[in-house]
């Protein structure tokens, strides 16, 4: 069950948010931990289990490392923690290399595991859970149905944003709920509907179309469309996720911080990271590059510190090479811009940049990321760069057959991001009316792409948000 499923629109949303909000001042974290667990049931069964564990589990272990503050348990915490998330999502990358190299058959045994859909992301907040505690940023939650619903709250369970304890704990022992934010939550969530199903998945469908040519079918024209598609694709389907959790969120009276600020109006790739999957990067910022040492240690330290967040940041994407190489893809453009630009990389403001800088790097990397294989990935490379002549006919005619116009409407809508003025999004601009006269107009908008996404979720193919694999 998915925010764009008819059931969840029409069934389960409105029932879950009526006992929510119904509940509010008493039951309304109790409400929220039952209907988020029921969600989480209905799309990975009893791999629910394994999330009801971890609640106990990091629950348990953060009130041990206030109690005790013995380092031990912070390091136990993450053990079990990185342990358990390397088993689930890693466990069969790795025994298919080793069996690679080595000849053995240890990747047969393995094929039991499934990949829990949110893992990394609710994983991700019990680690930074445990090292806020022990670094006392924050204060353990003593009340389990409180961390529960924390950890489980099913708007952003399981695509994001990666939300951290201590920046919502206390929206959810006091939650904002009032008209304001509802409406305002409802405009969101609406604005998001129609990124998916209208703009994301248009684009994905034309993506597909390419992505599936063989080699010997992909022309120039082919593969810079197929790269394009996607590039509209990933953005605005992850973007529209977040969109709709931050609202959902809103609704039920708890606040969110943004993930996203228009990330293909950067001028460089240090700006790219700074408005793109703000939760991943702030994360791995805090947690990681600088406890390495960030850039406290000399140059040498503080492009190794890049390269090995951007190899993790690769590898918690998915547990291909693709996405390690997309990662140190990333990690070697920013070290080149420190290298080149030094401190001025995240400020340029020259909007030509966009158009033969950072767009360029950036669609060429989402290939590496789409590419099933880096057989294919090398394939797309040379199809963009080495012009194909005569054009193939057929091509565009295997292409166009699985379009549109109501799929080309919703790809050119895409096409227009890349254009963008660097002022905040519209889904932002949303949540931050407070005039009569703007509040009419969201009330107008919401409507009318509640509408159209409706319309479109009821009569298209169900397609599945791109970030549930990771």
């Amino acid at each position: 069950m998915v925010f764009s499923e008819p059931i969840f629109l029409f069934m389960f949303l409105p029932l879950s948010l009526a006992v929510i909000l119904a509940l509010t001042g008493r039951g309304h974290s109790l409400a929220i931990l039952v209907f988020s667990l029921v969600f989480y049931y209905w799309t990975s069964g009893l791999l629910t289990l394994l999330l009801a564990g971890s609640i106990f589990f990091n629950w348990f272990v953060g009130l041990r490392l206030d109690q005790c503050r013995n380092k031990r348990w912070l390091q136990f915490g993450i053990a079990m923690n990185v342990l358990v998330l390397g088993t689930f999502k890693y466990a069969i990358f790795f025994a298919s290399n080793i069996d690679g190299i080595f000849g053995s058959a240890l990747s047969p045994h393995l094929r039991w595991i499934i990949l829990p859909i949110g893992i990394s992301f609710y994983t991700f907040q019990c680690i930074s859970y445990l090292m806020d505690i022990w670094r006392r940023d924050a204060e353990p939650e003593n009340n389990l149905i409180v961390f529960g619903a924390y950890l489980s709250f099913f708007p952003q369970l399981i695509a994001g944003p990666i939300v951290r304890f201590k920046t919502v704990i206390a929206d959810y022992h006091a939650p904002k709920v009032s008209l304001e934010n509802a409406t305002a939550g409802a405009a969101r969530f609406s604005h998001g509907l129609f990124k998916k199903v209208v703009v994301a998945d248009s684009s994905g469908i034309i993506a597909d179309a390419c992505f599936a040519l063989s080699a010997g079918d992909l022309t120039t024209g082919a593969a810079w469309l197929g790269a394009l598609a996607y590039t509209v694709q990933i953005y605005f389907d992850f973007s529209a996720y977040s969109d709709m959790a931050i609202g959902l969120a809103s609704v039920c009276g708890i606040r969110m911080d943004e993930n996203f600020n228009r990330p293909y109006t950067s001028s460089t790739l240090t700006e790219f990271w700074r408005r793109w999957h703000i939760s991943l990067s702030t994360w791995f910022r805090d947690y990681l590059y600088i406890p390495l040492g960030g850039n406290r240690k000399g140059q040498f330290a503080t492009y190794r510190n890049l390269i090995v967040v951007f190899f993790v940041t690769g590898l918690w994407h998915g547990a291909a090479w693709t996405f390690v190489l997309w990662g140190l893809y990333h990690g070697a453009f920013l070290i080149l811009e420190r290298v080149t630009l030094g401190r001025a990389a995240g400020a340029i403001e020259a909007r030509f940049a966009r158009f033969v800088y950072l767009l360029p790097v950036v669609i060429f990397g989402w290939v590496l990321f789409r590419a099933e294989s880096l057989q294919q990935a090398l394939e797309f490379y040379q199809a963009m760069l080495v012009l194909s002549v005569p054009i193939n006919w057929s091509l565009a005619e295997t292409v166009t057959a699985s379009t549109s116009p109501l799929i080309l409407f919703g790809f050119y809508i895409g096409l227009l991001s890349l254009f963008a003025p660097k002022h905040a999004p519209l889904g932002v601009q949303l949540t931050q009316v407070r005039t009569l006269a703007g509040a009419m107009a969201r009330f107008g908008y919401a409507g009318i792409v509640l509408i159209v996404g409706a319309v479109y979720a009821l009569s298209s193919d169900f397609s599945p948000f791109l970030y549930f694999r990771f």
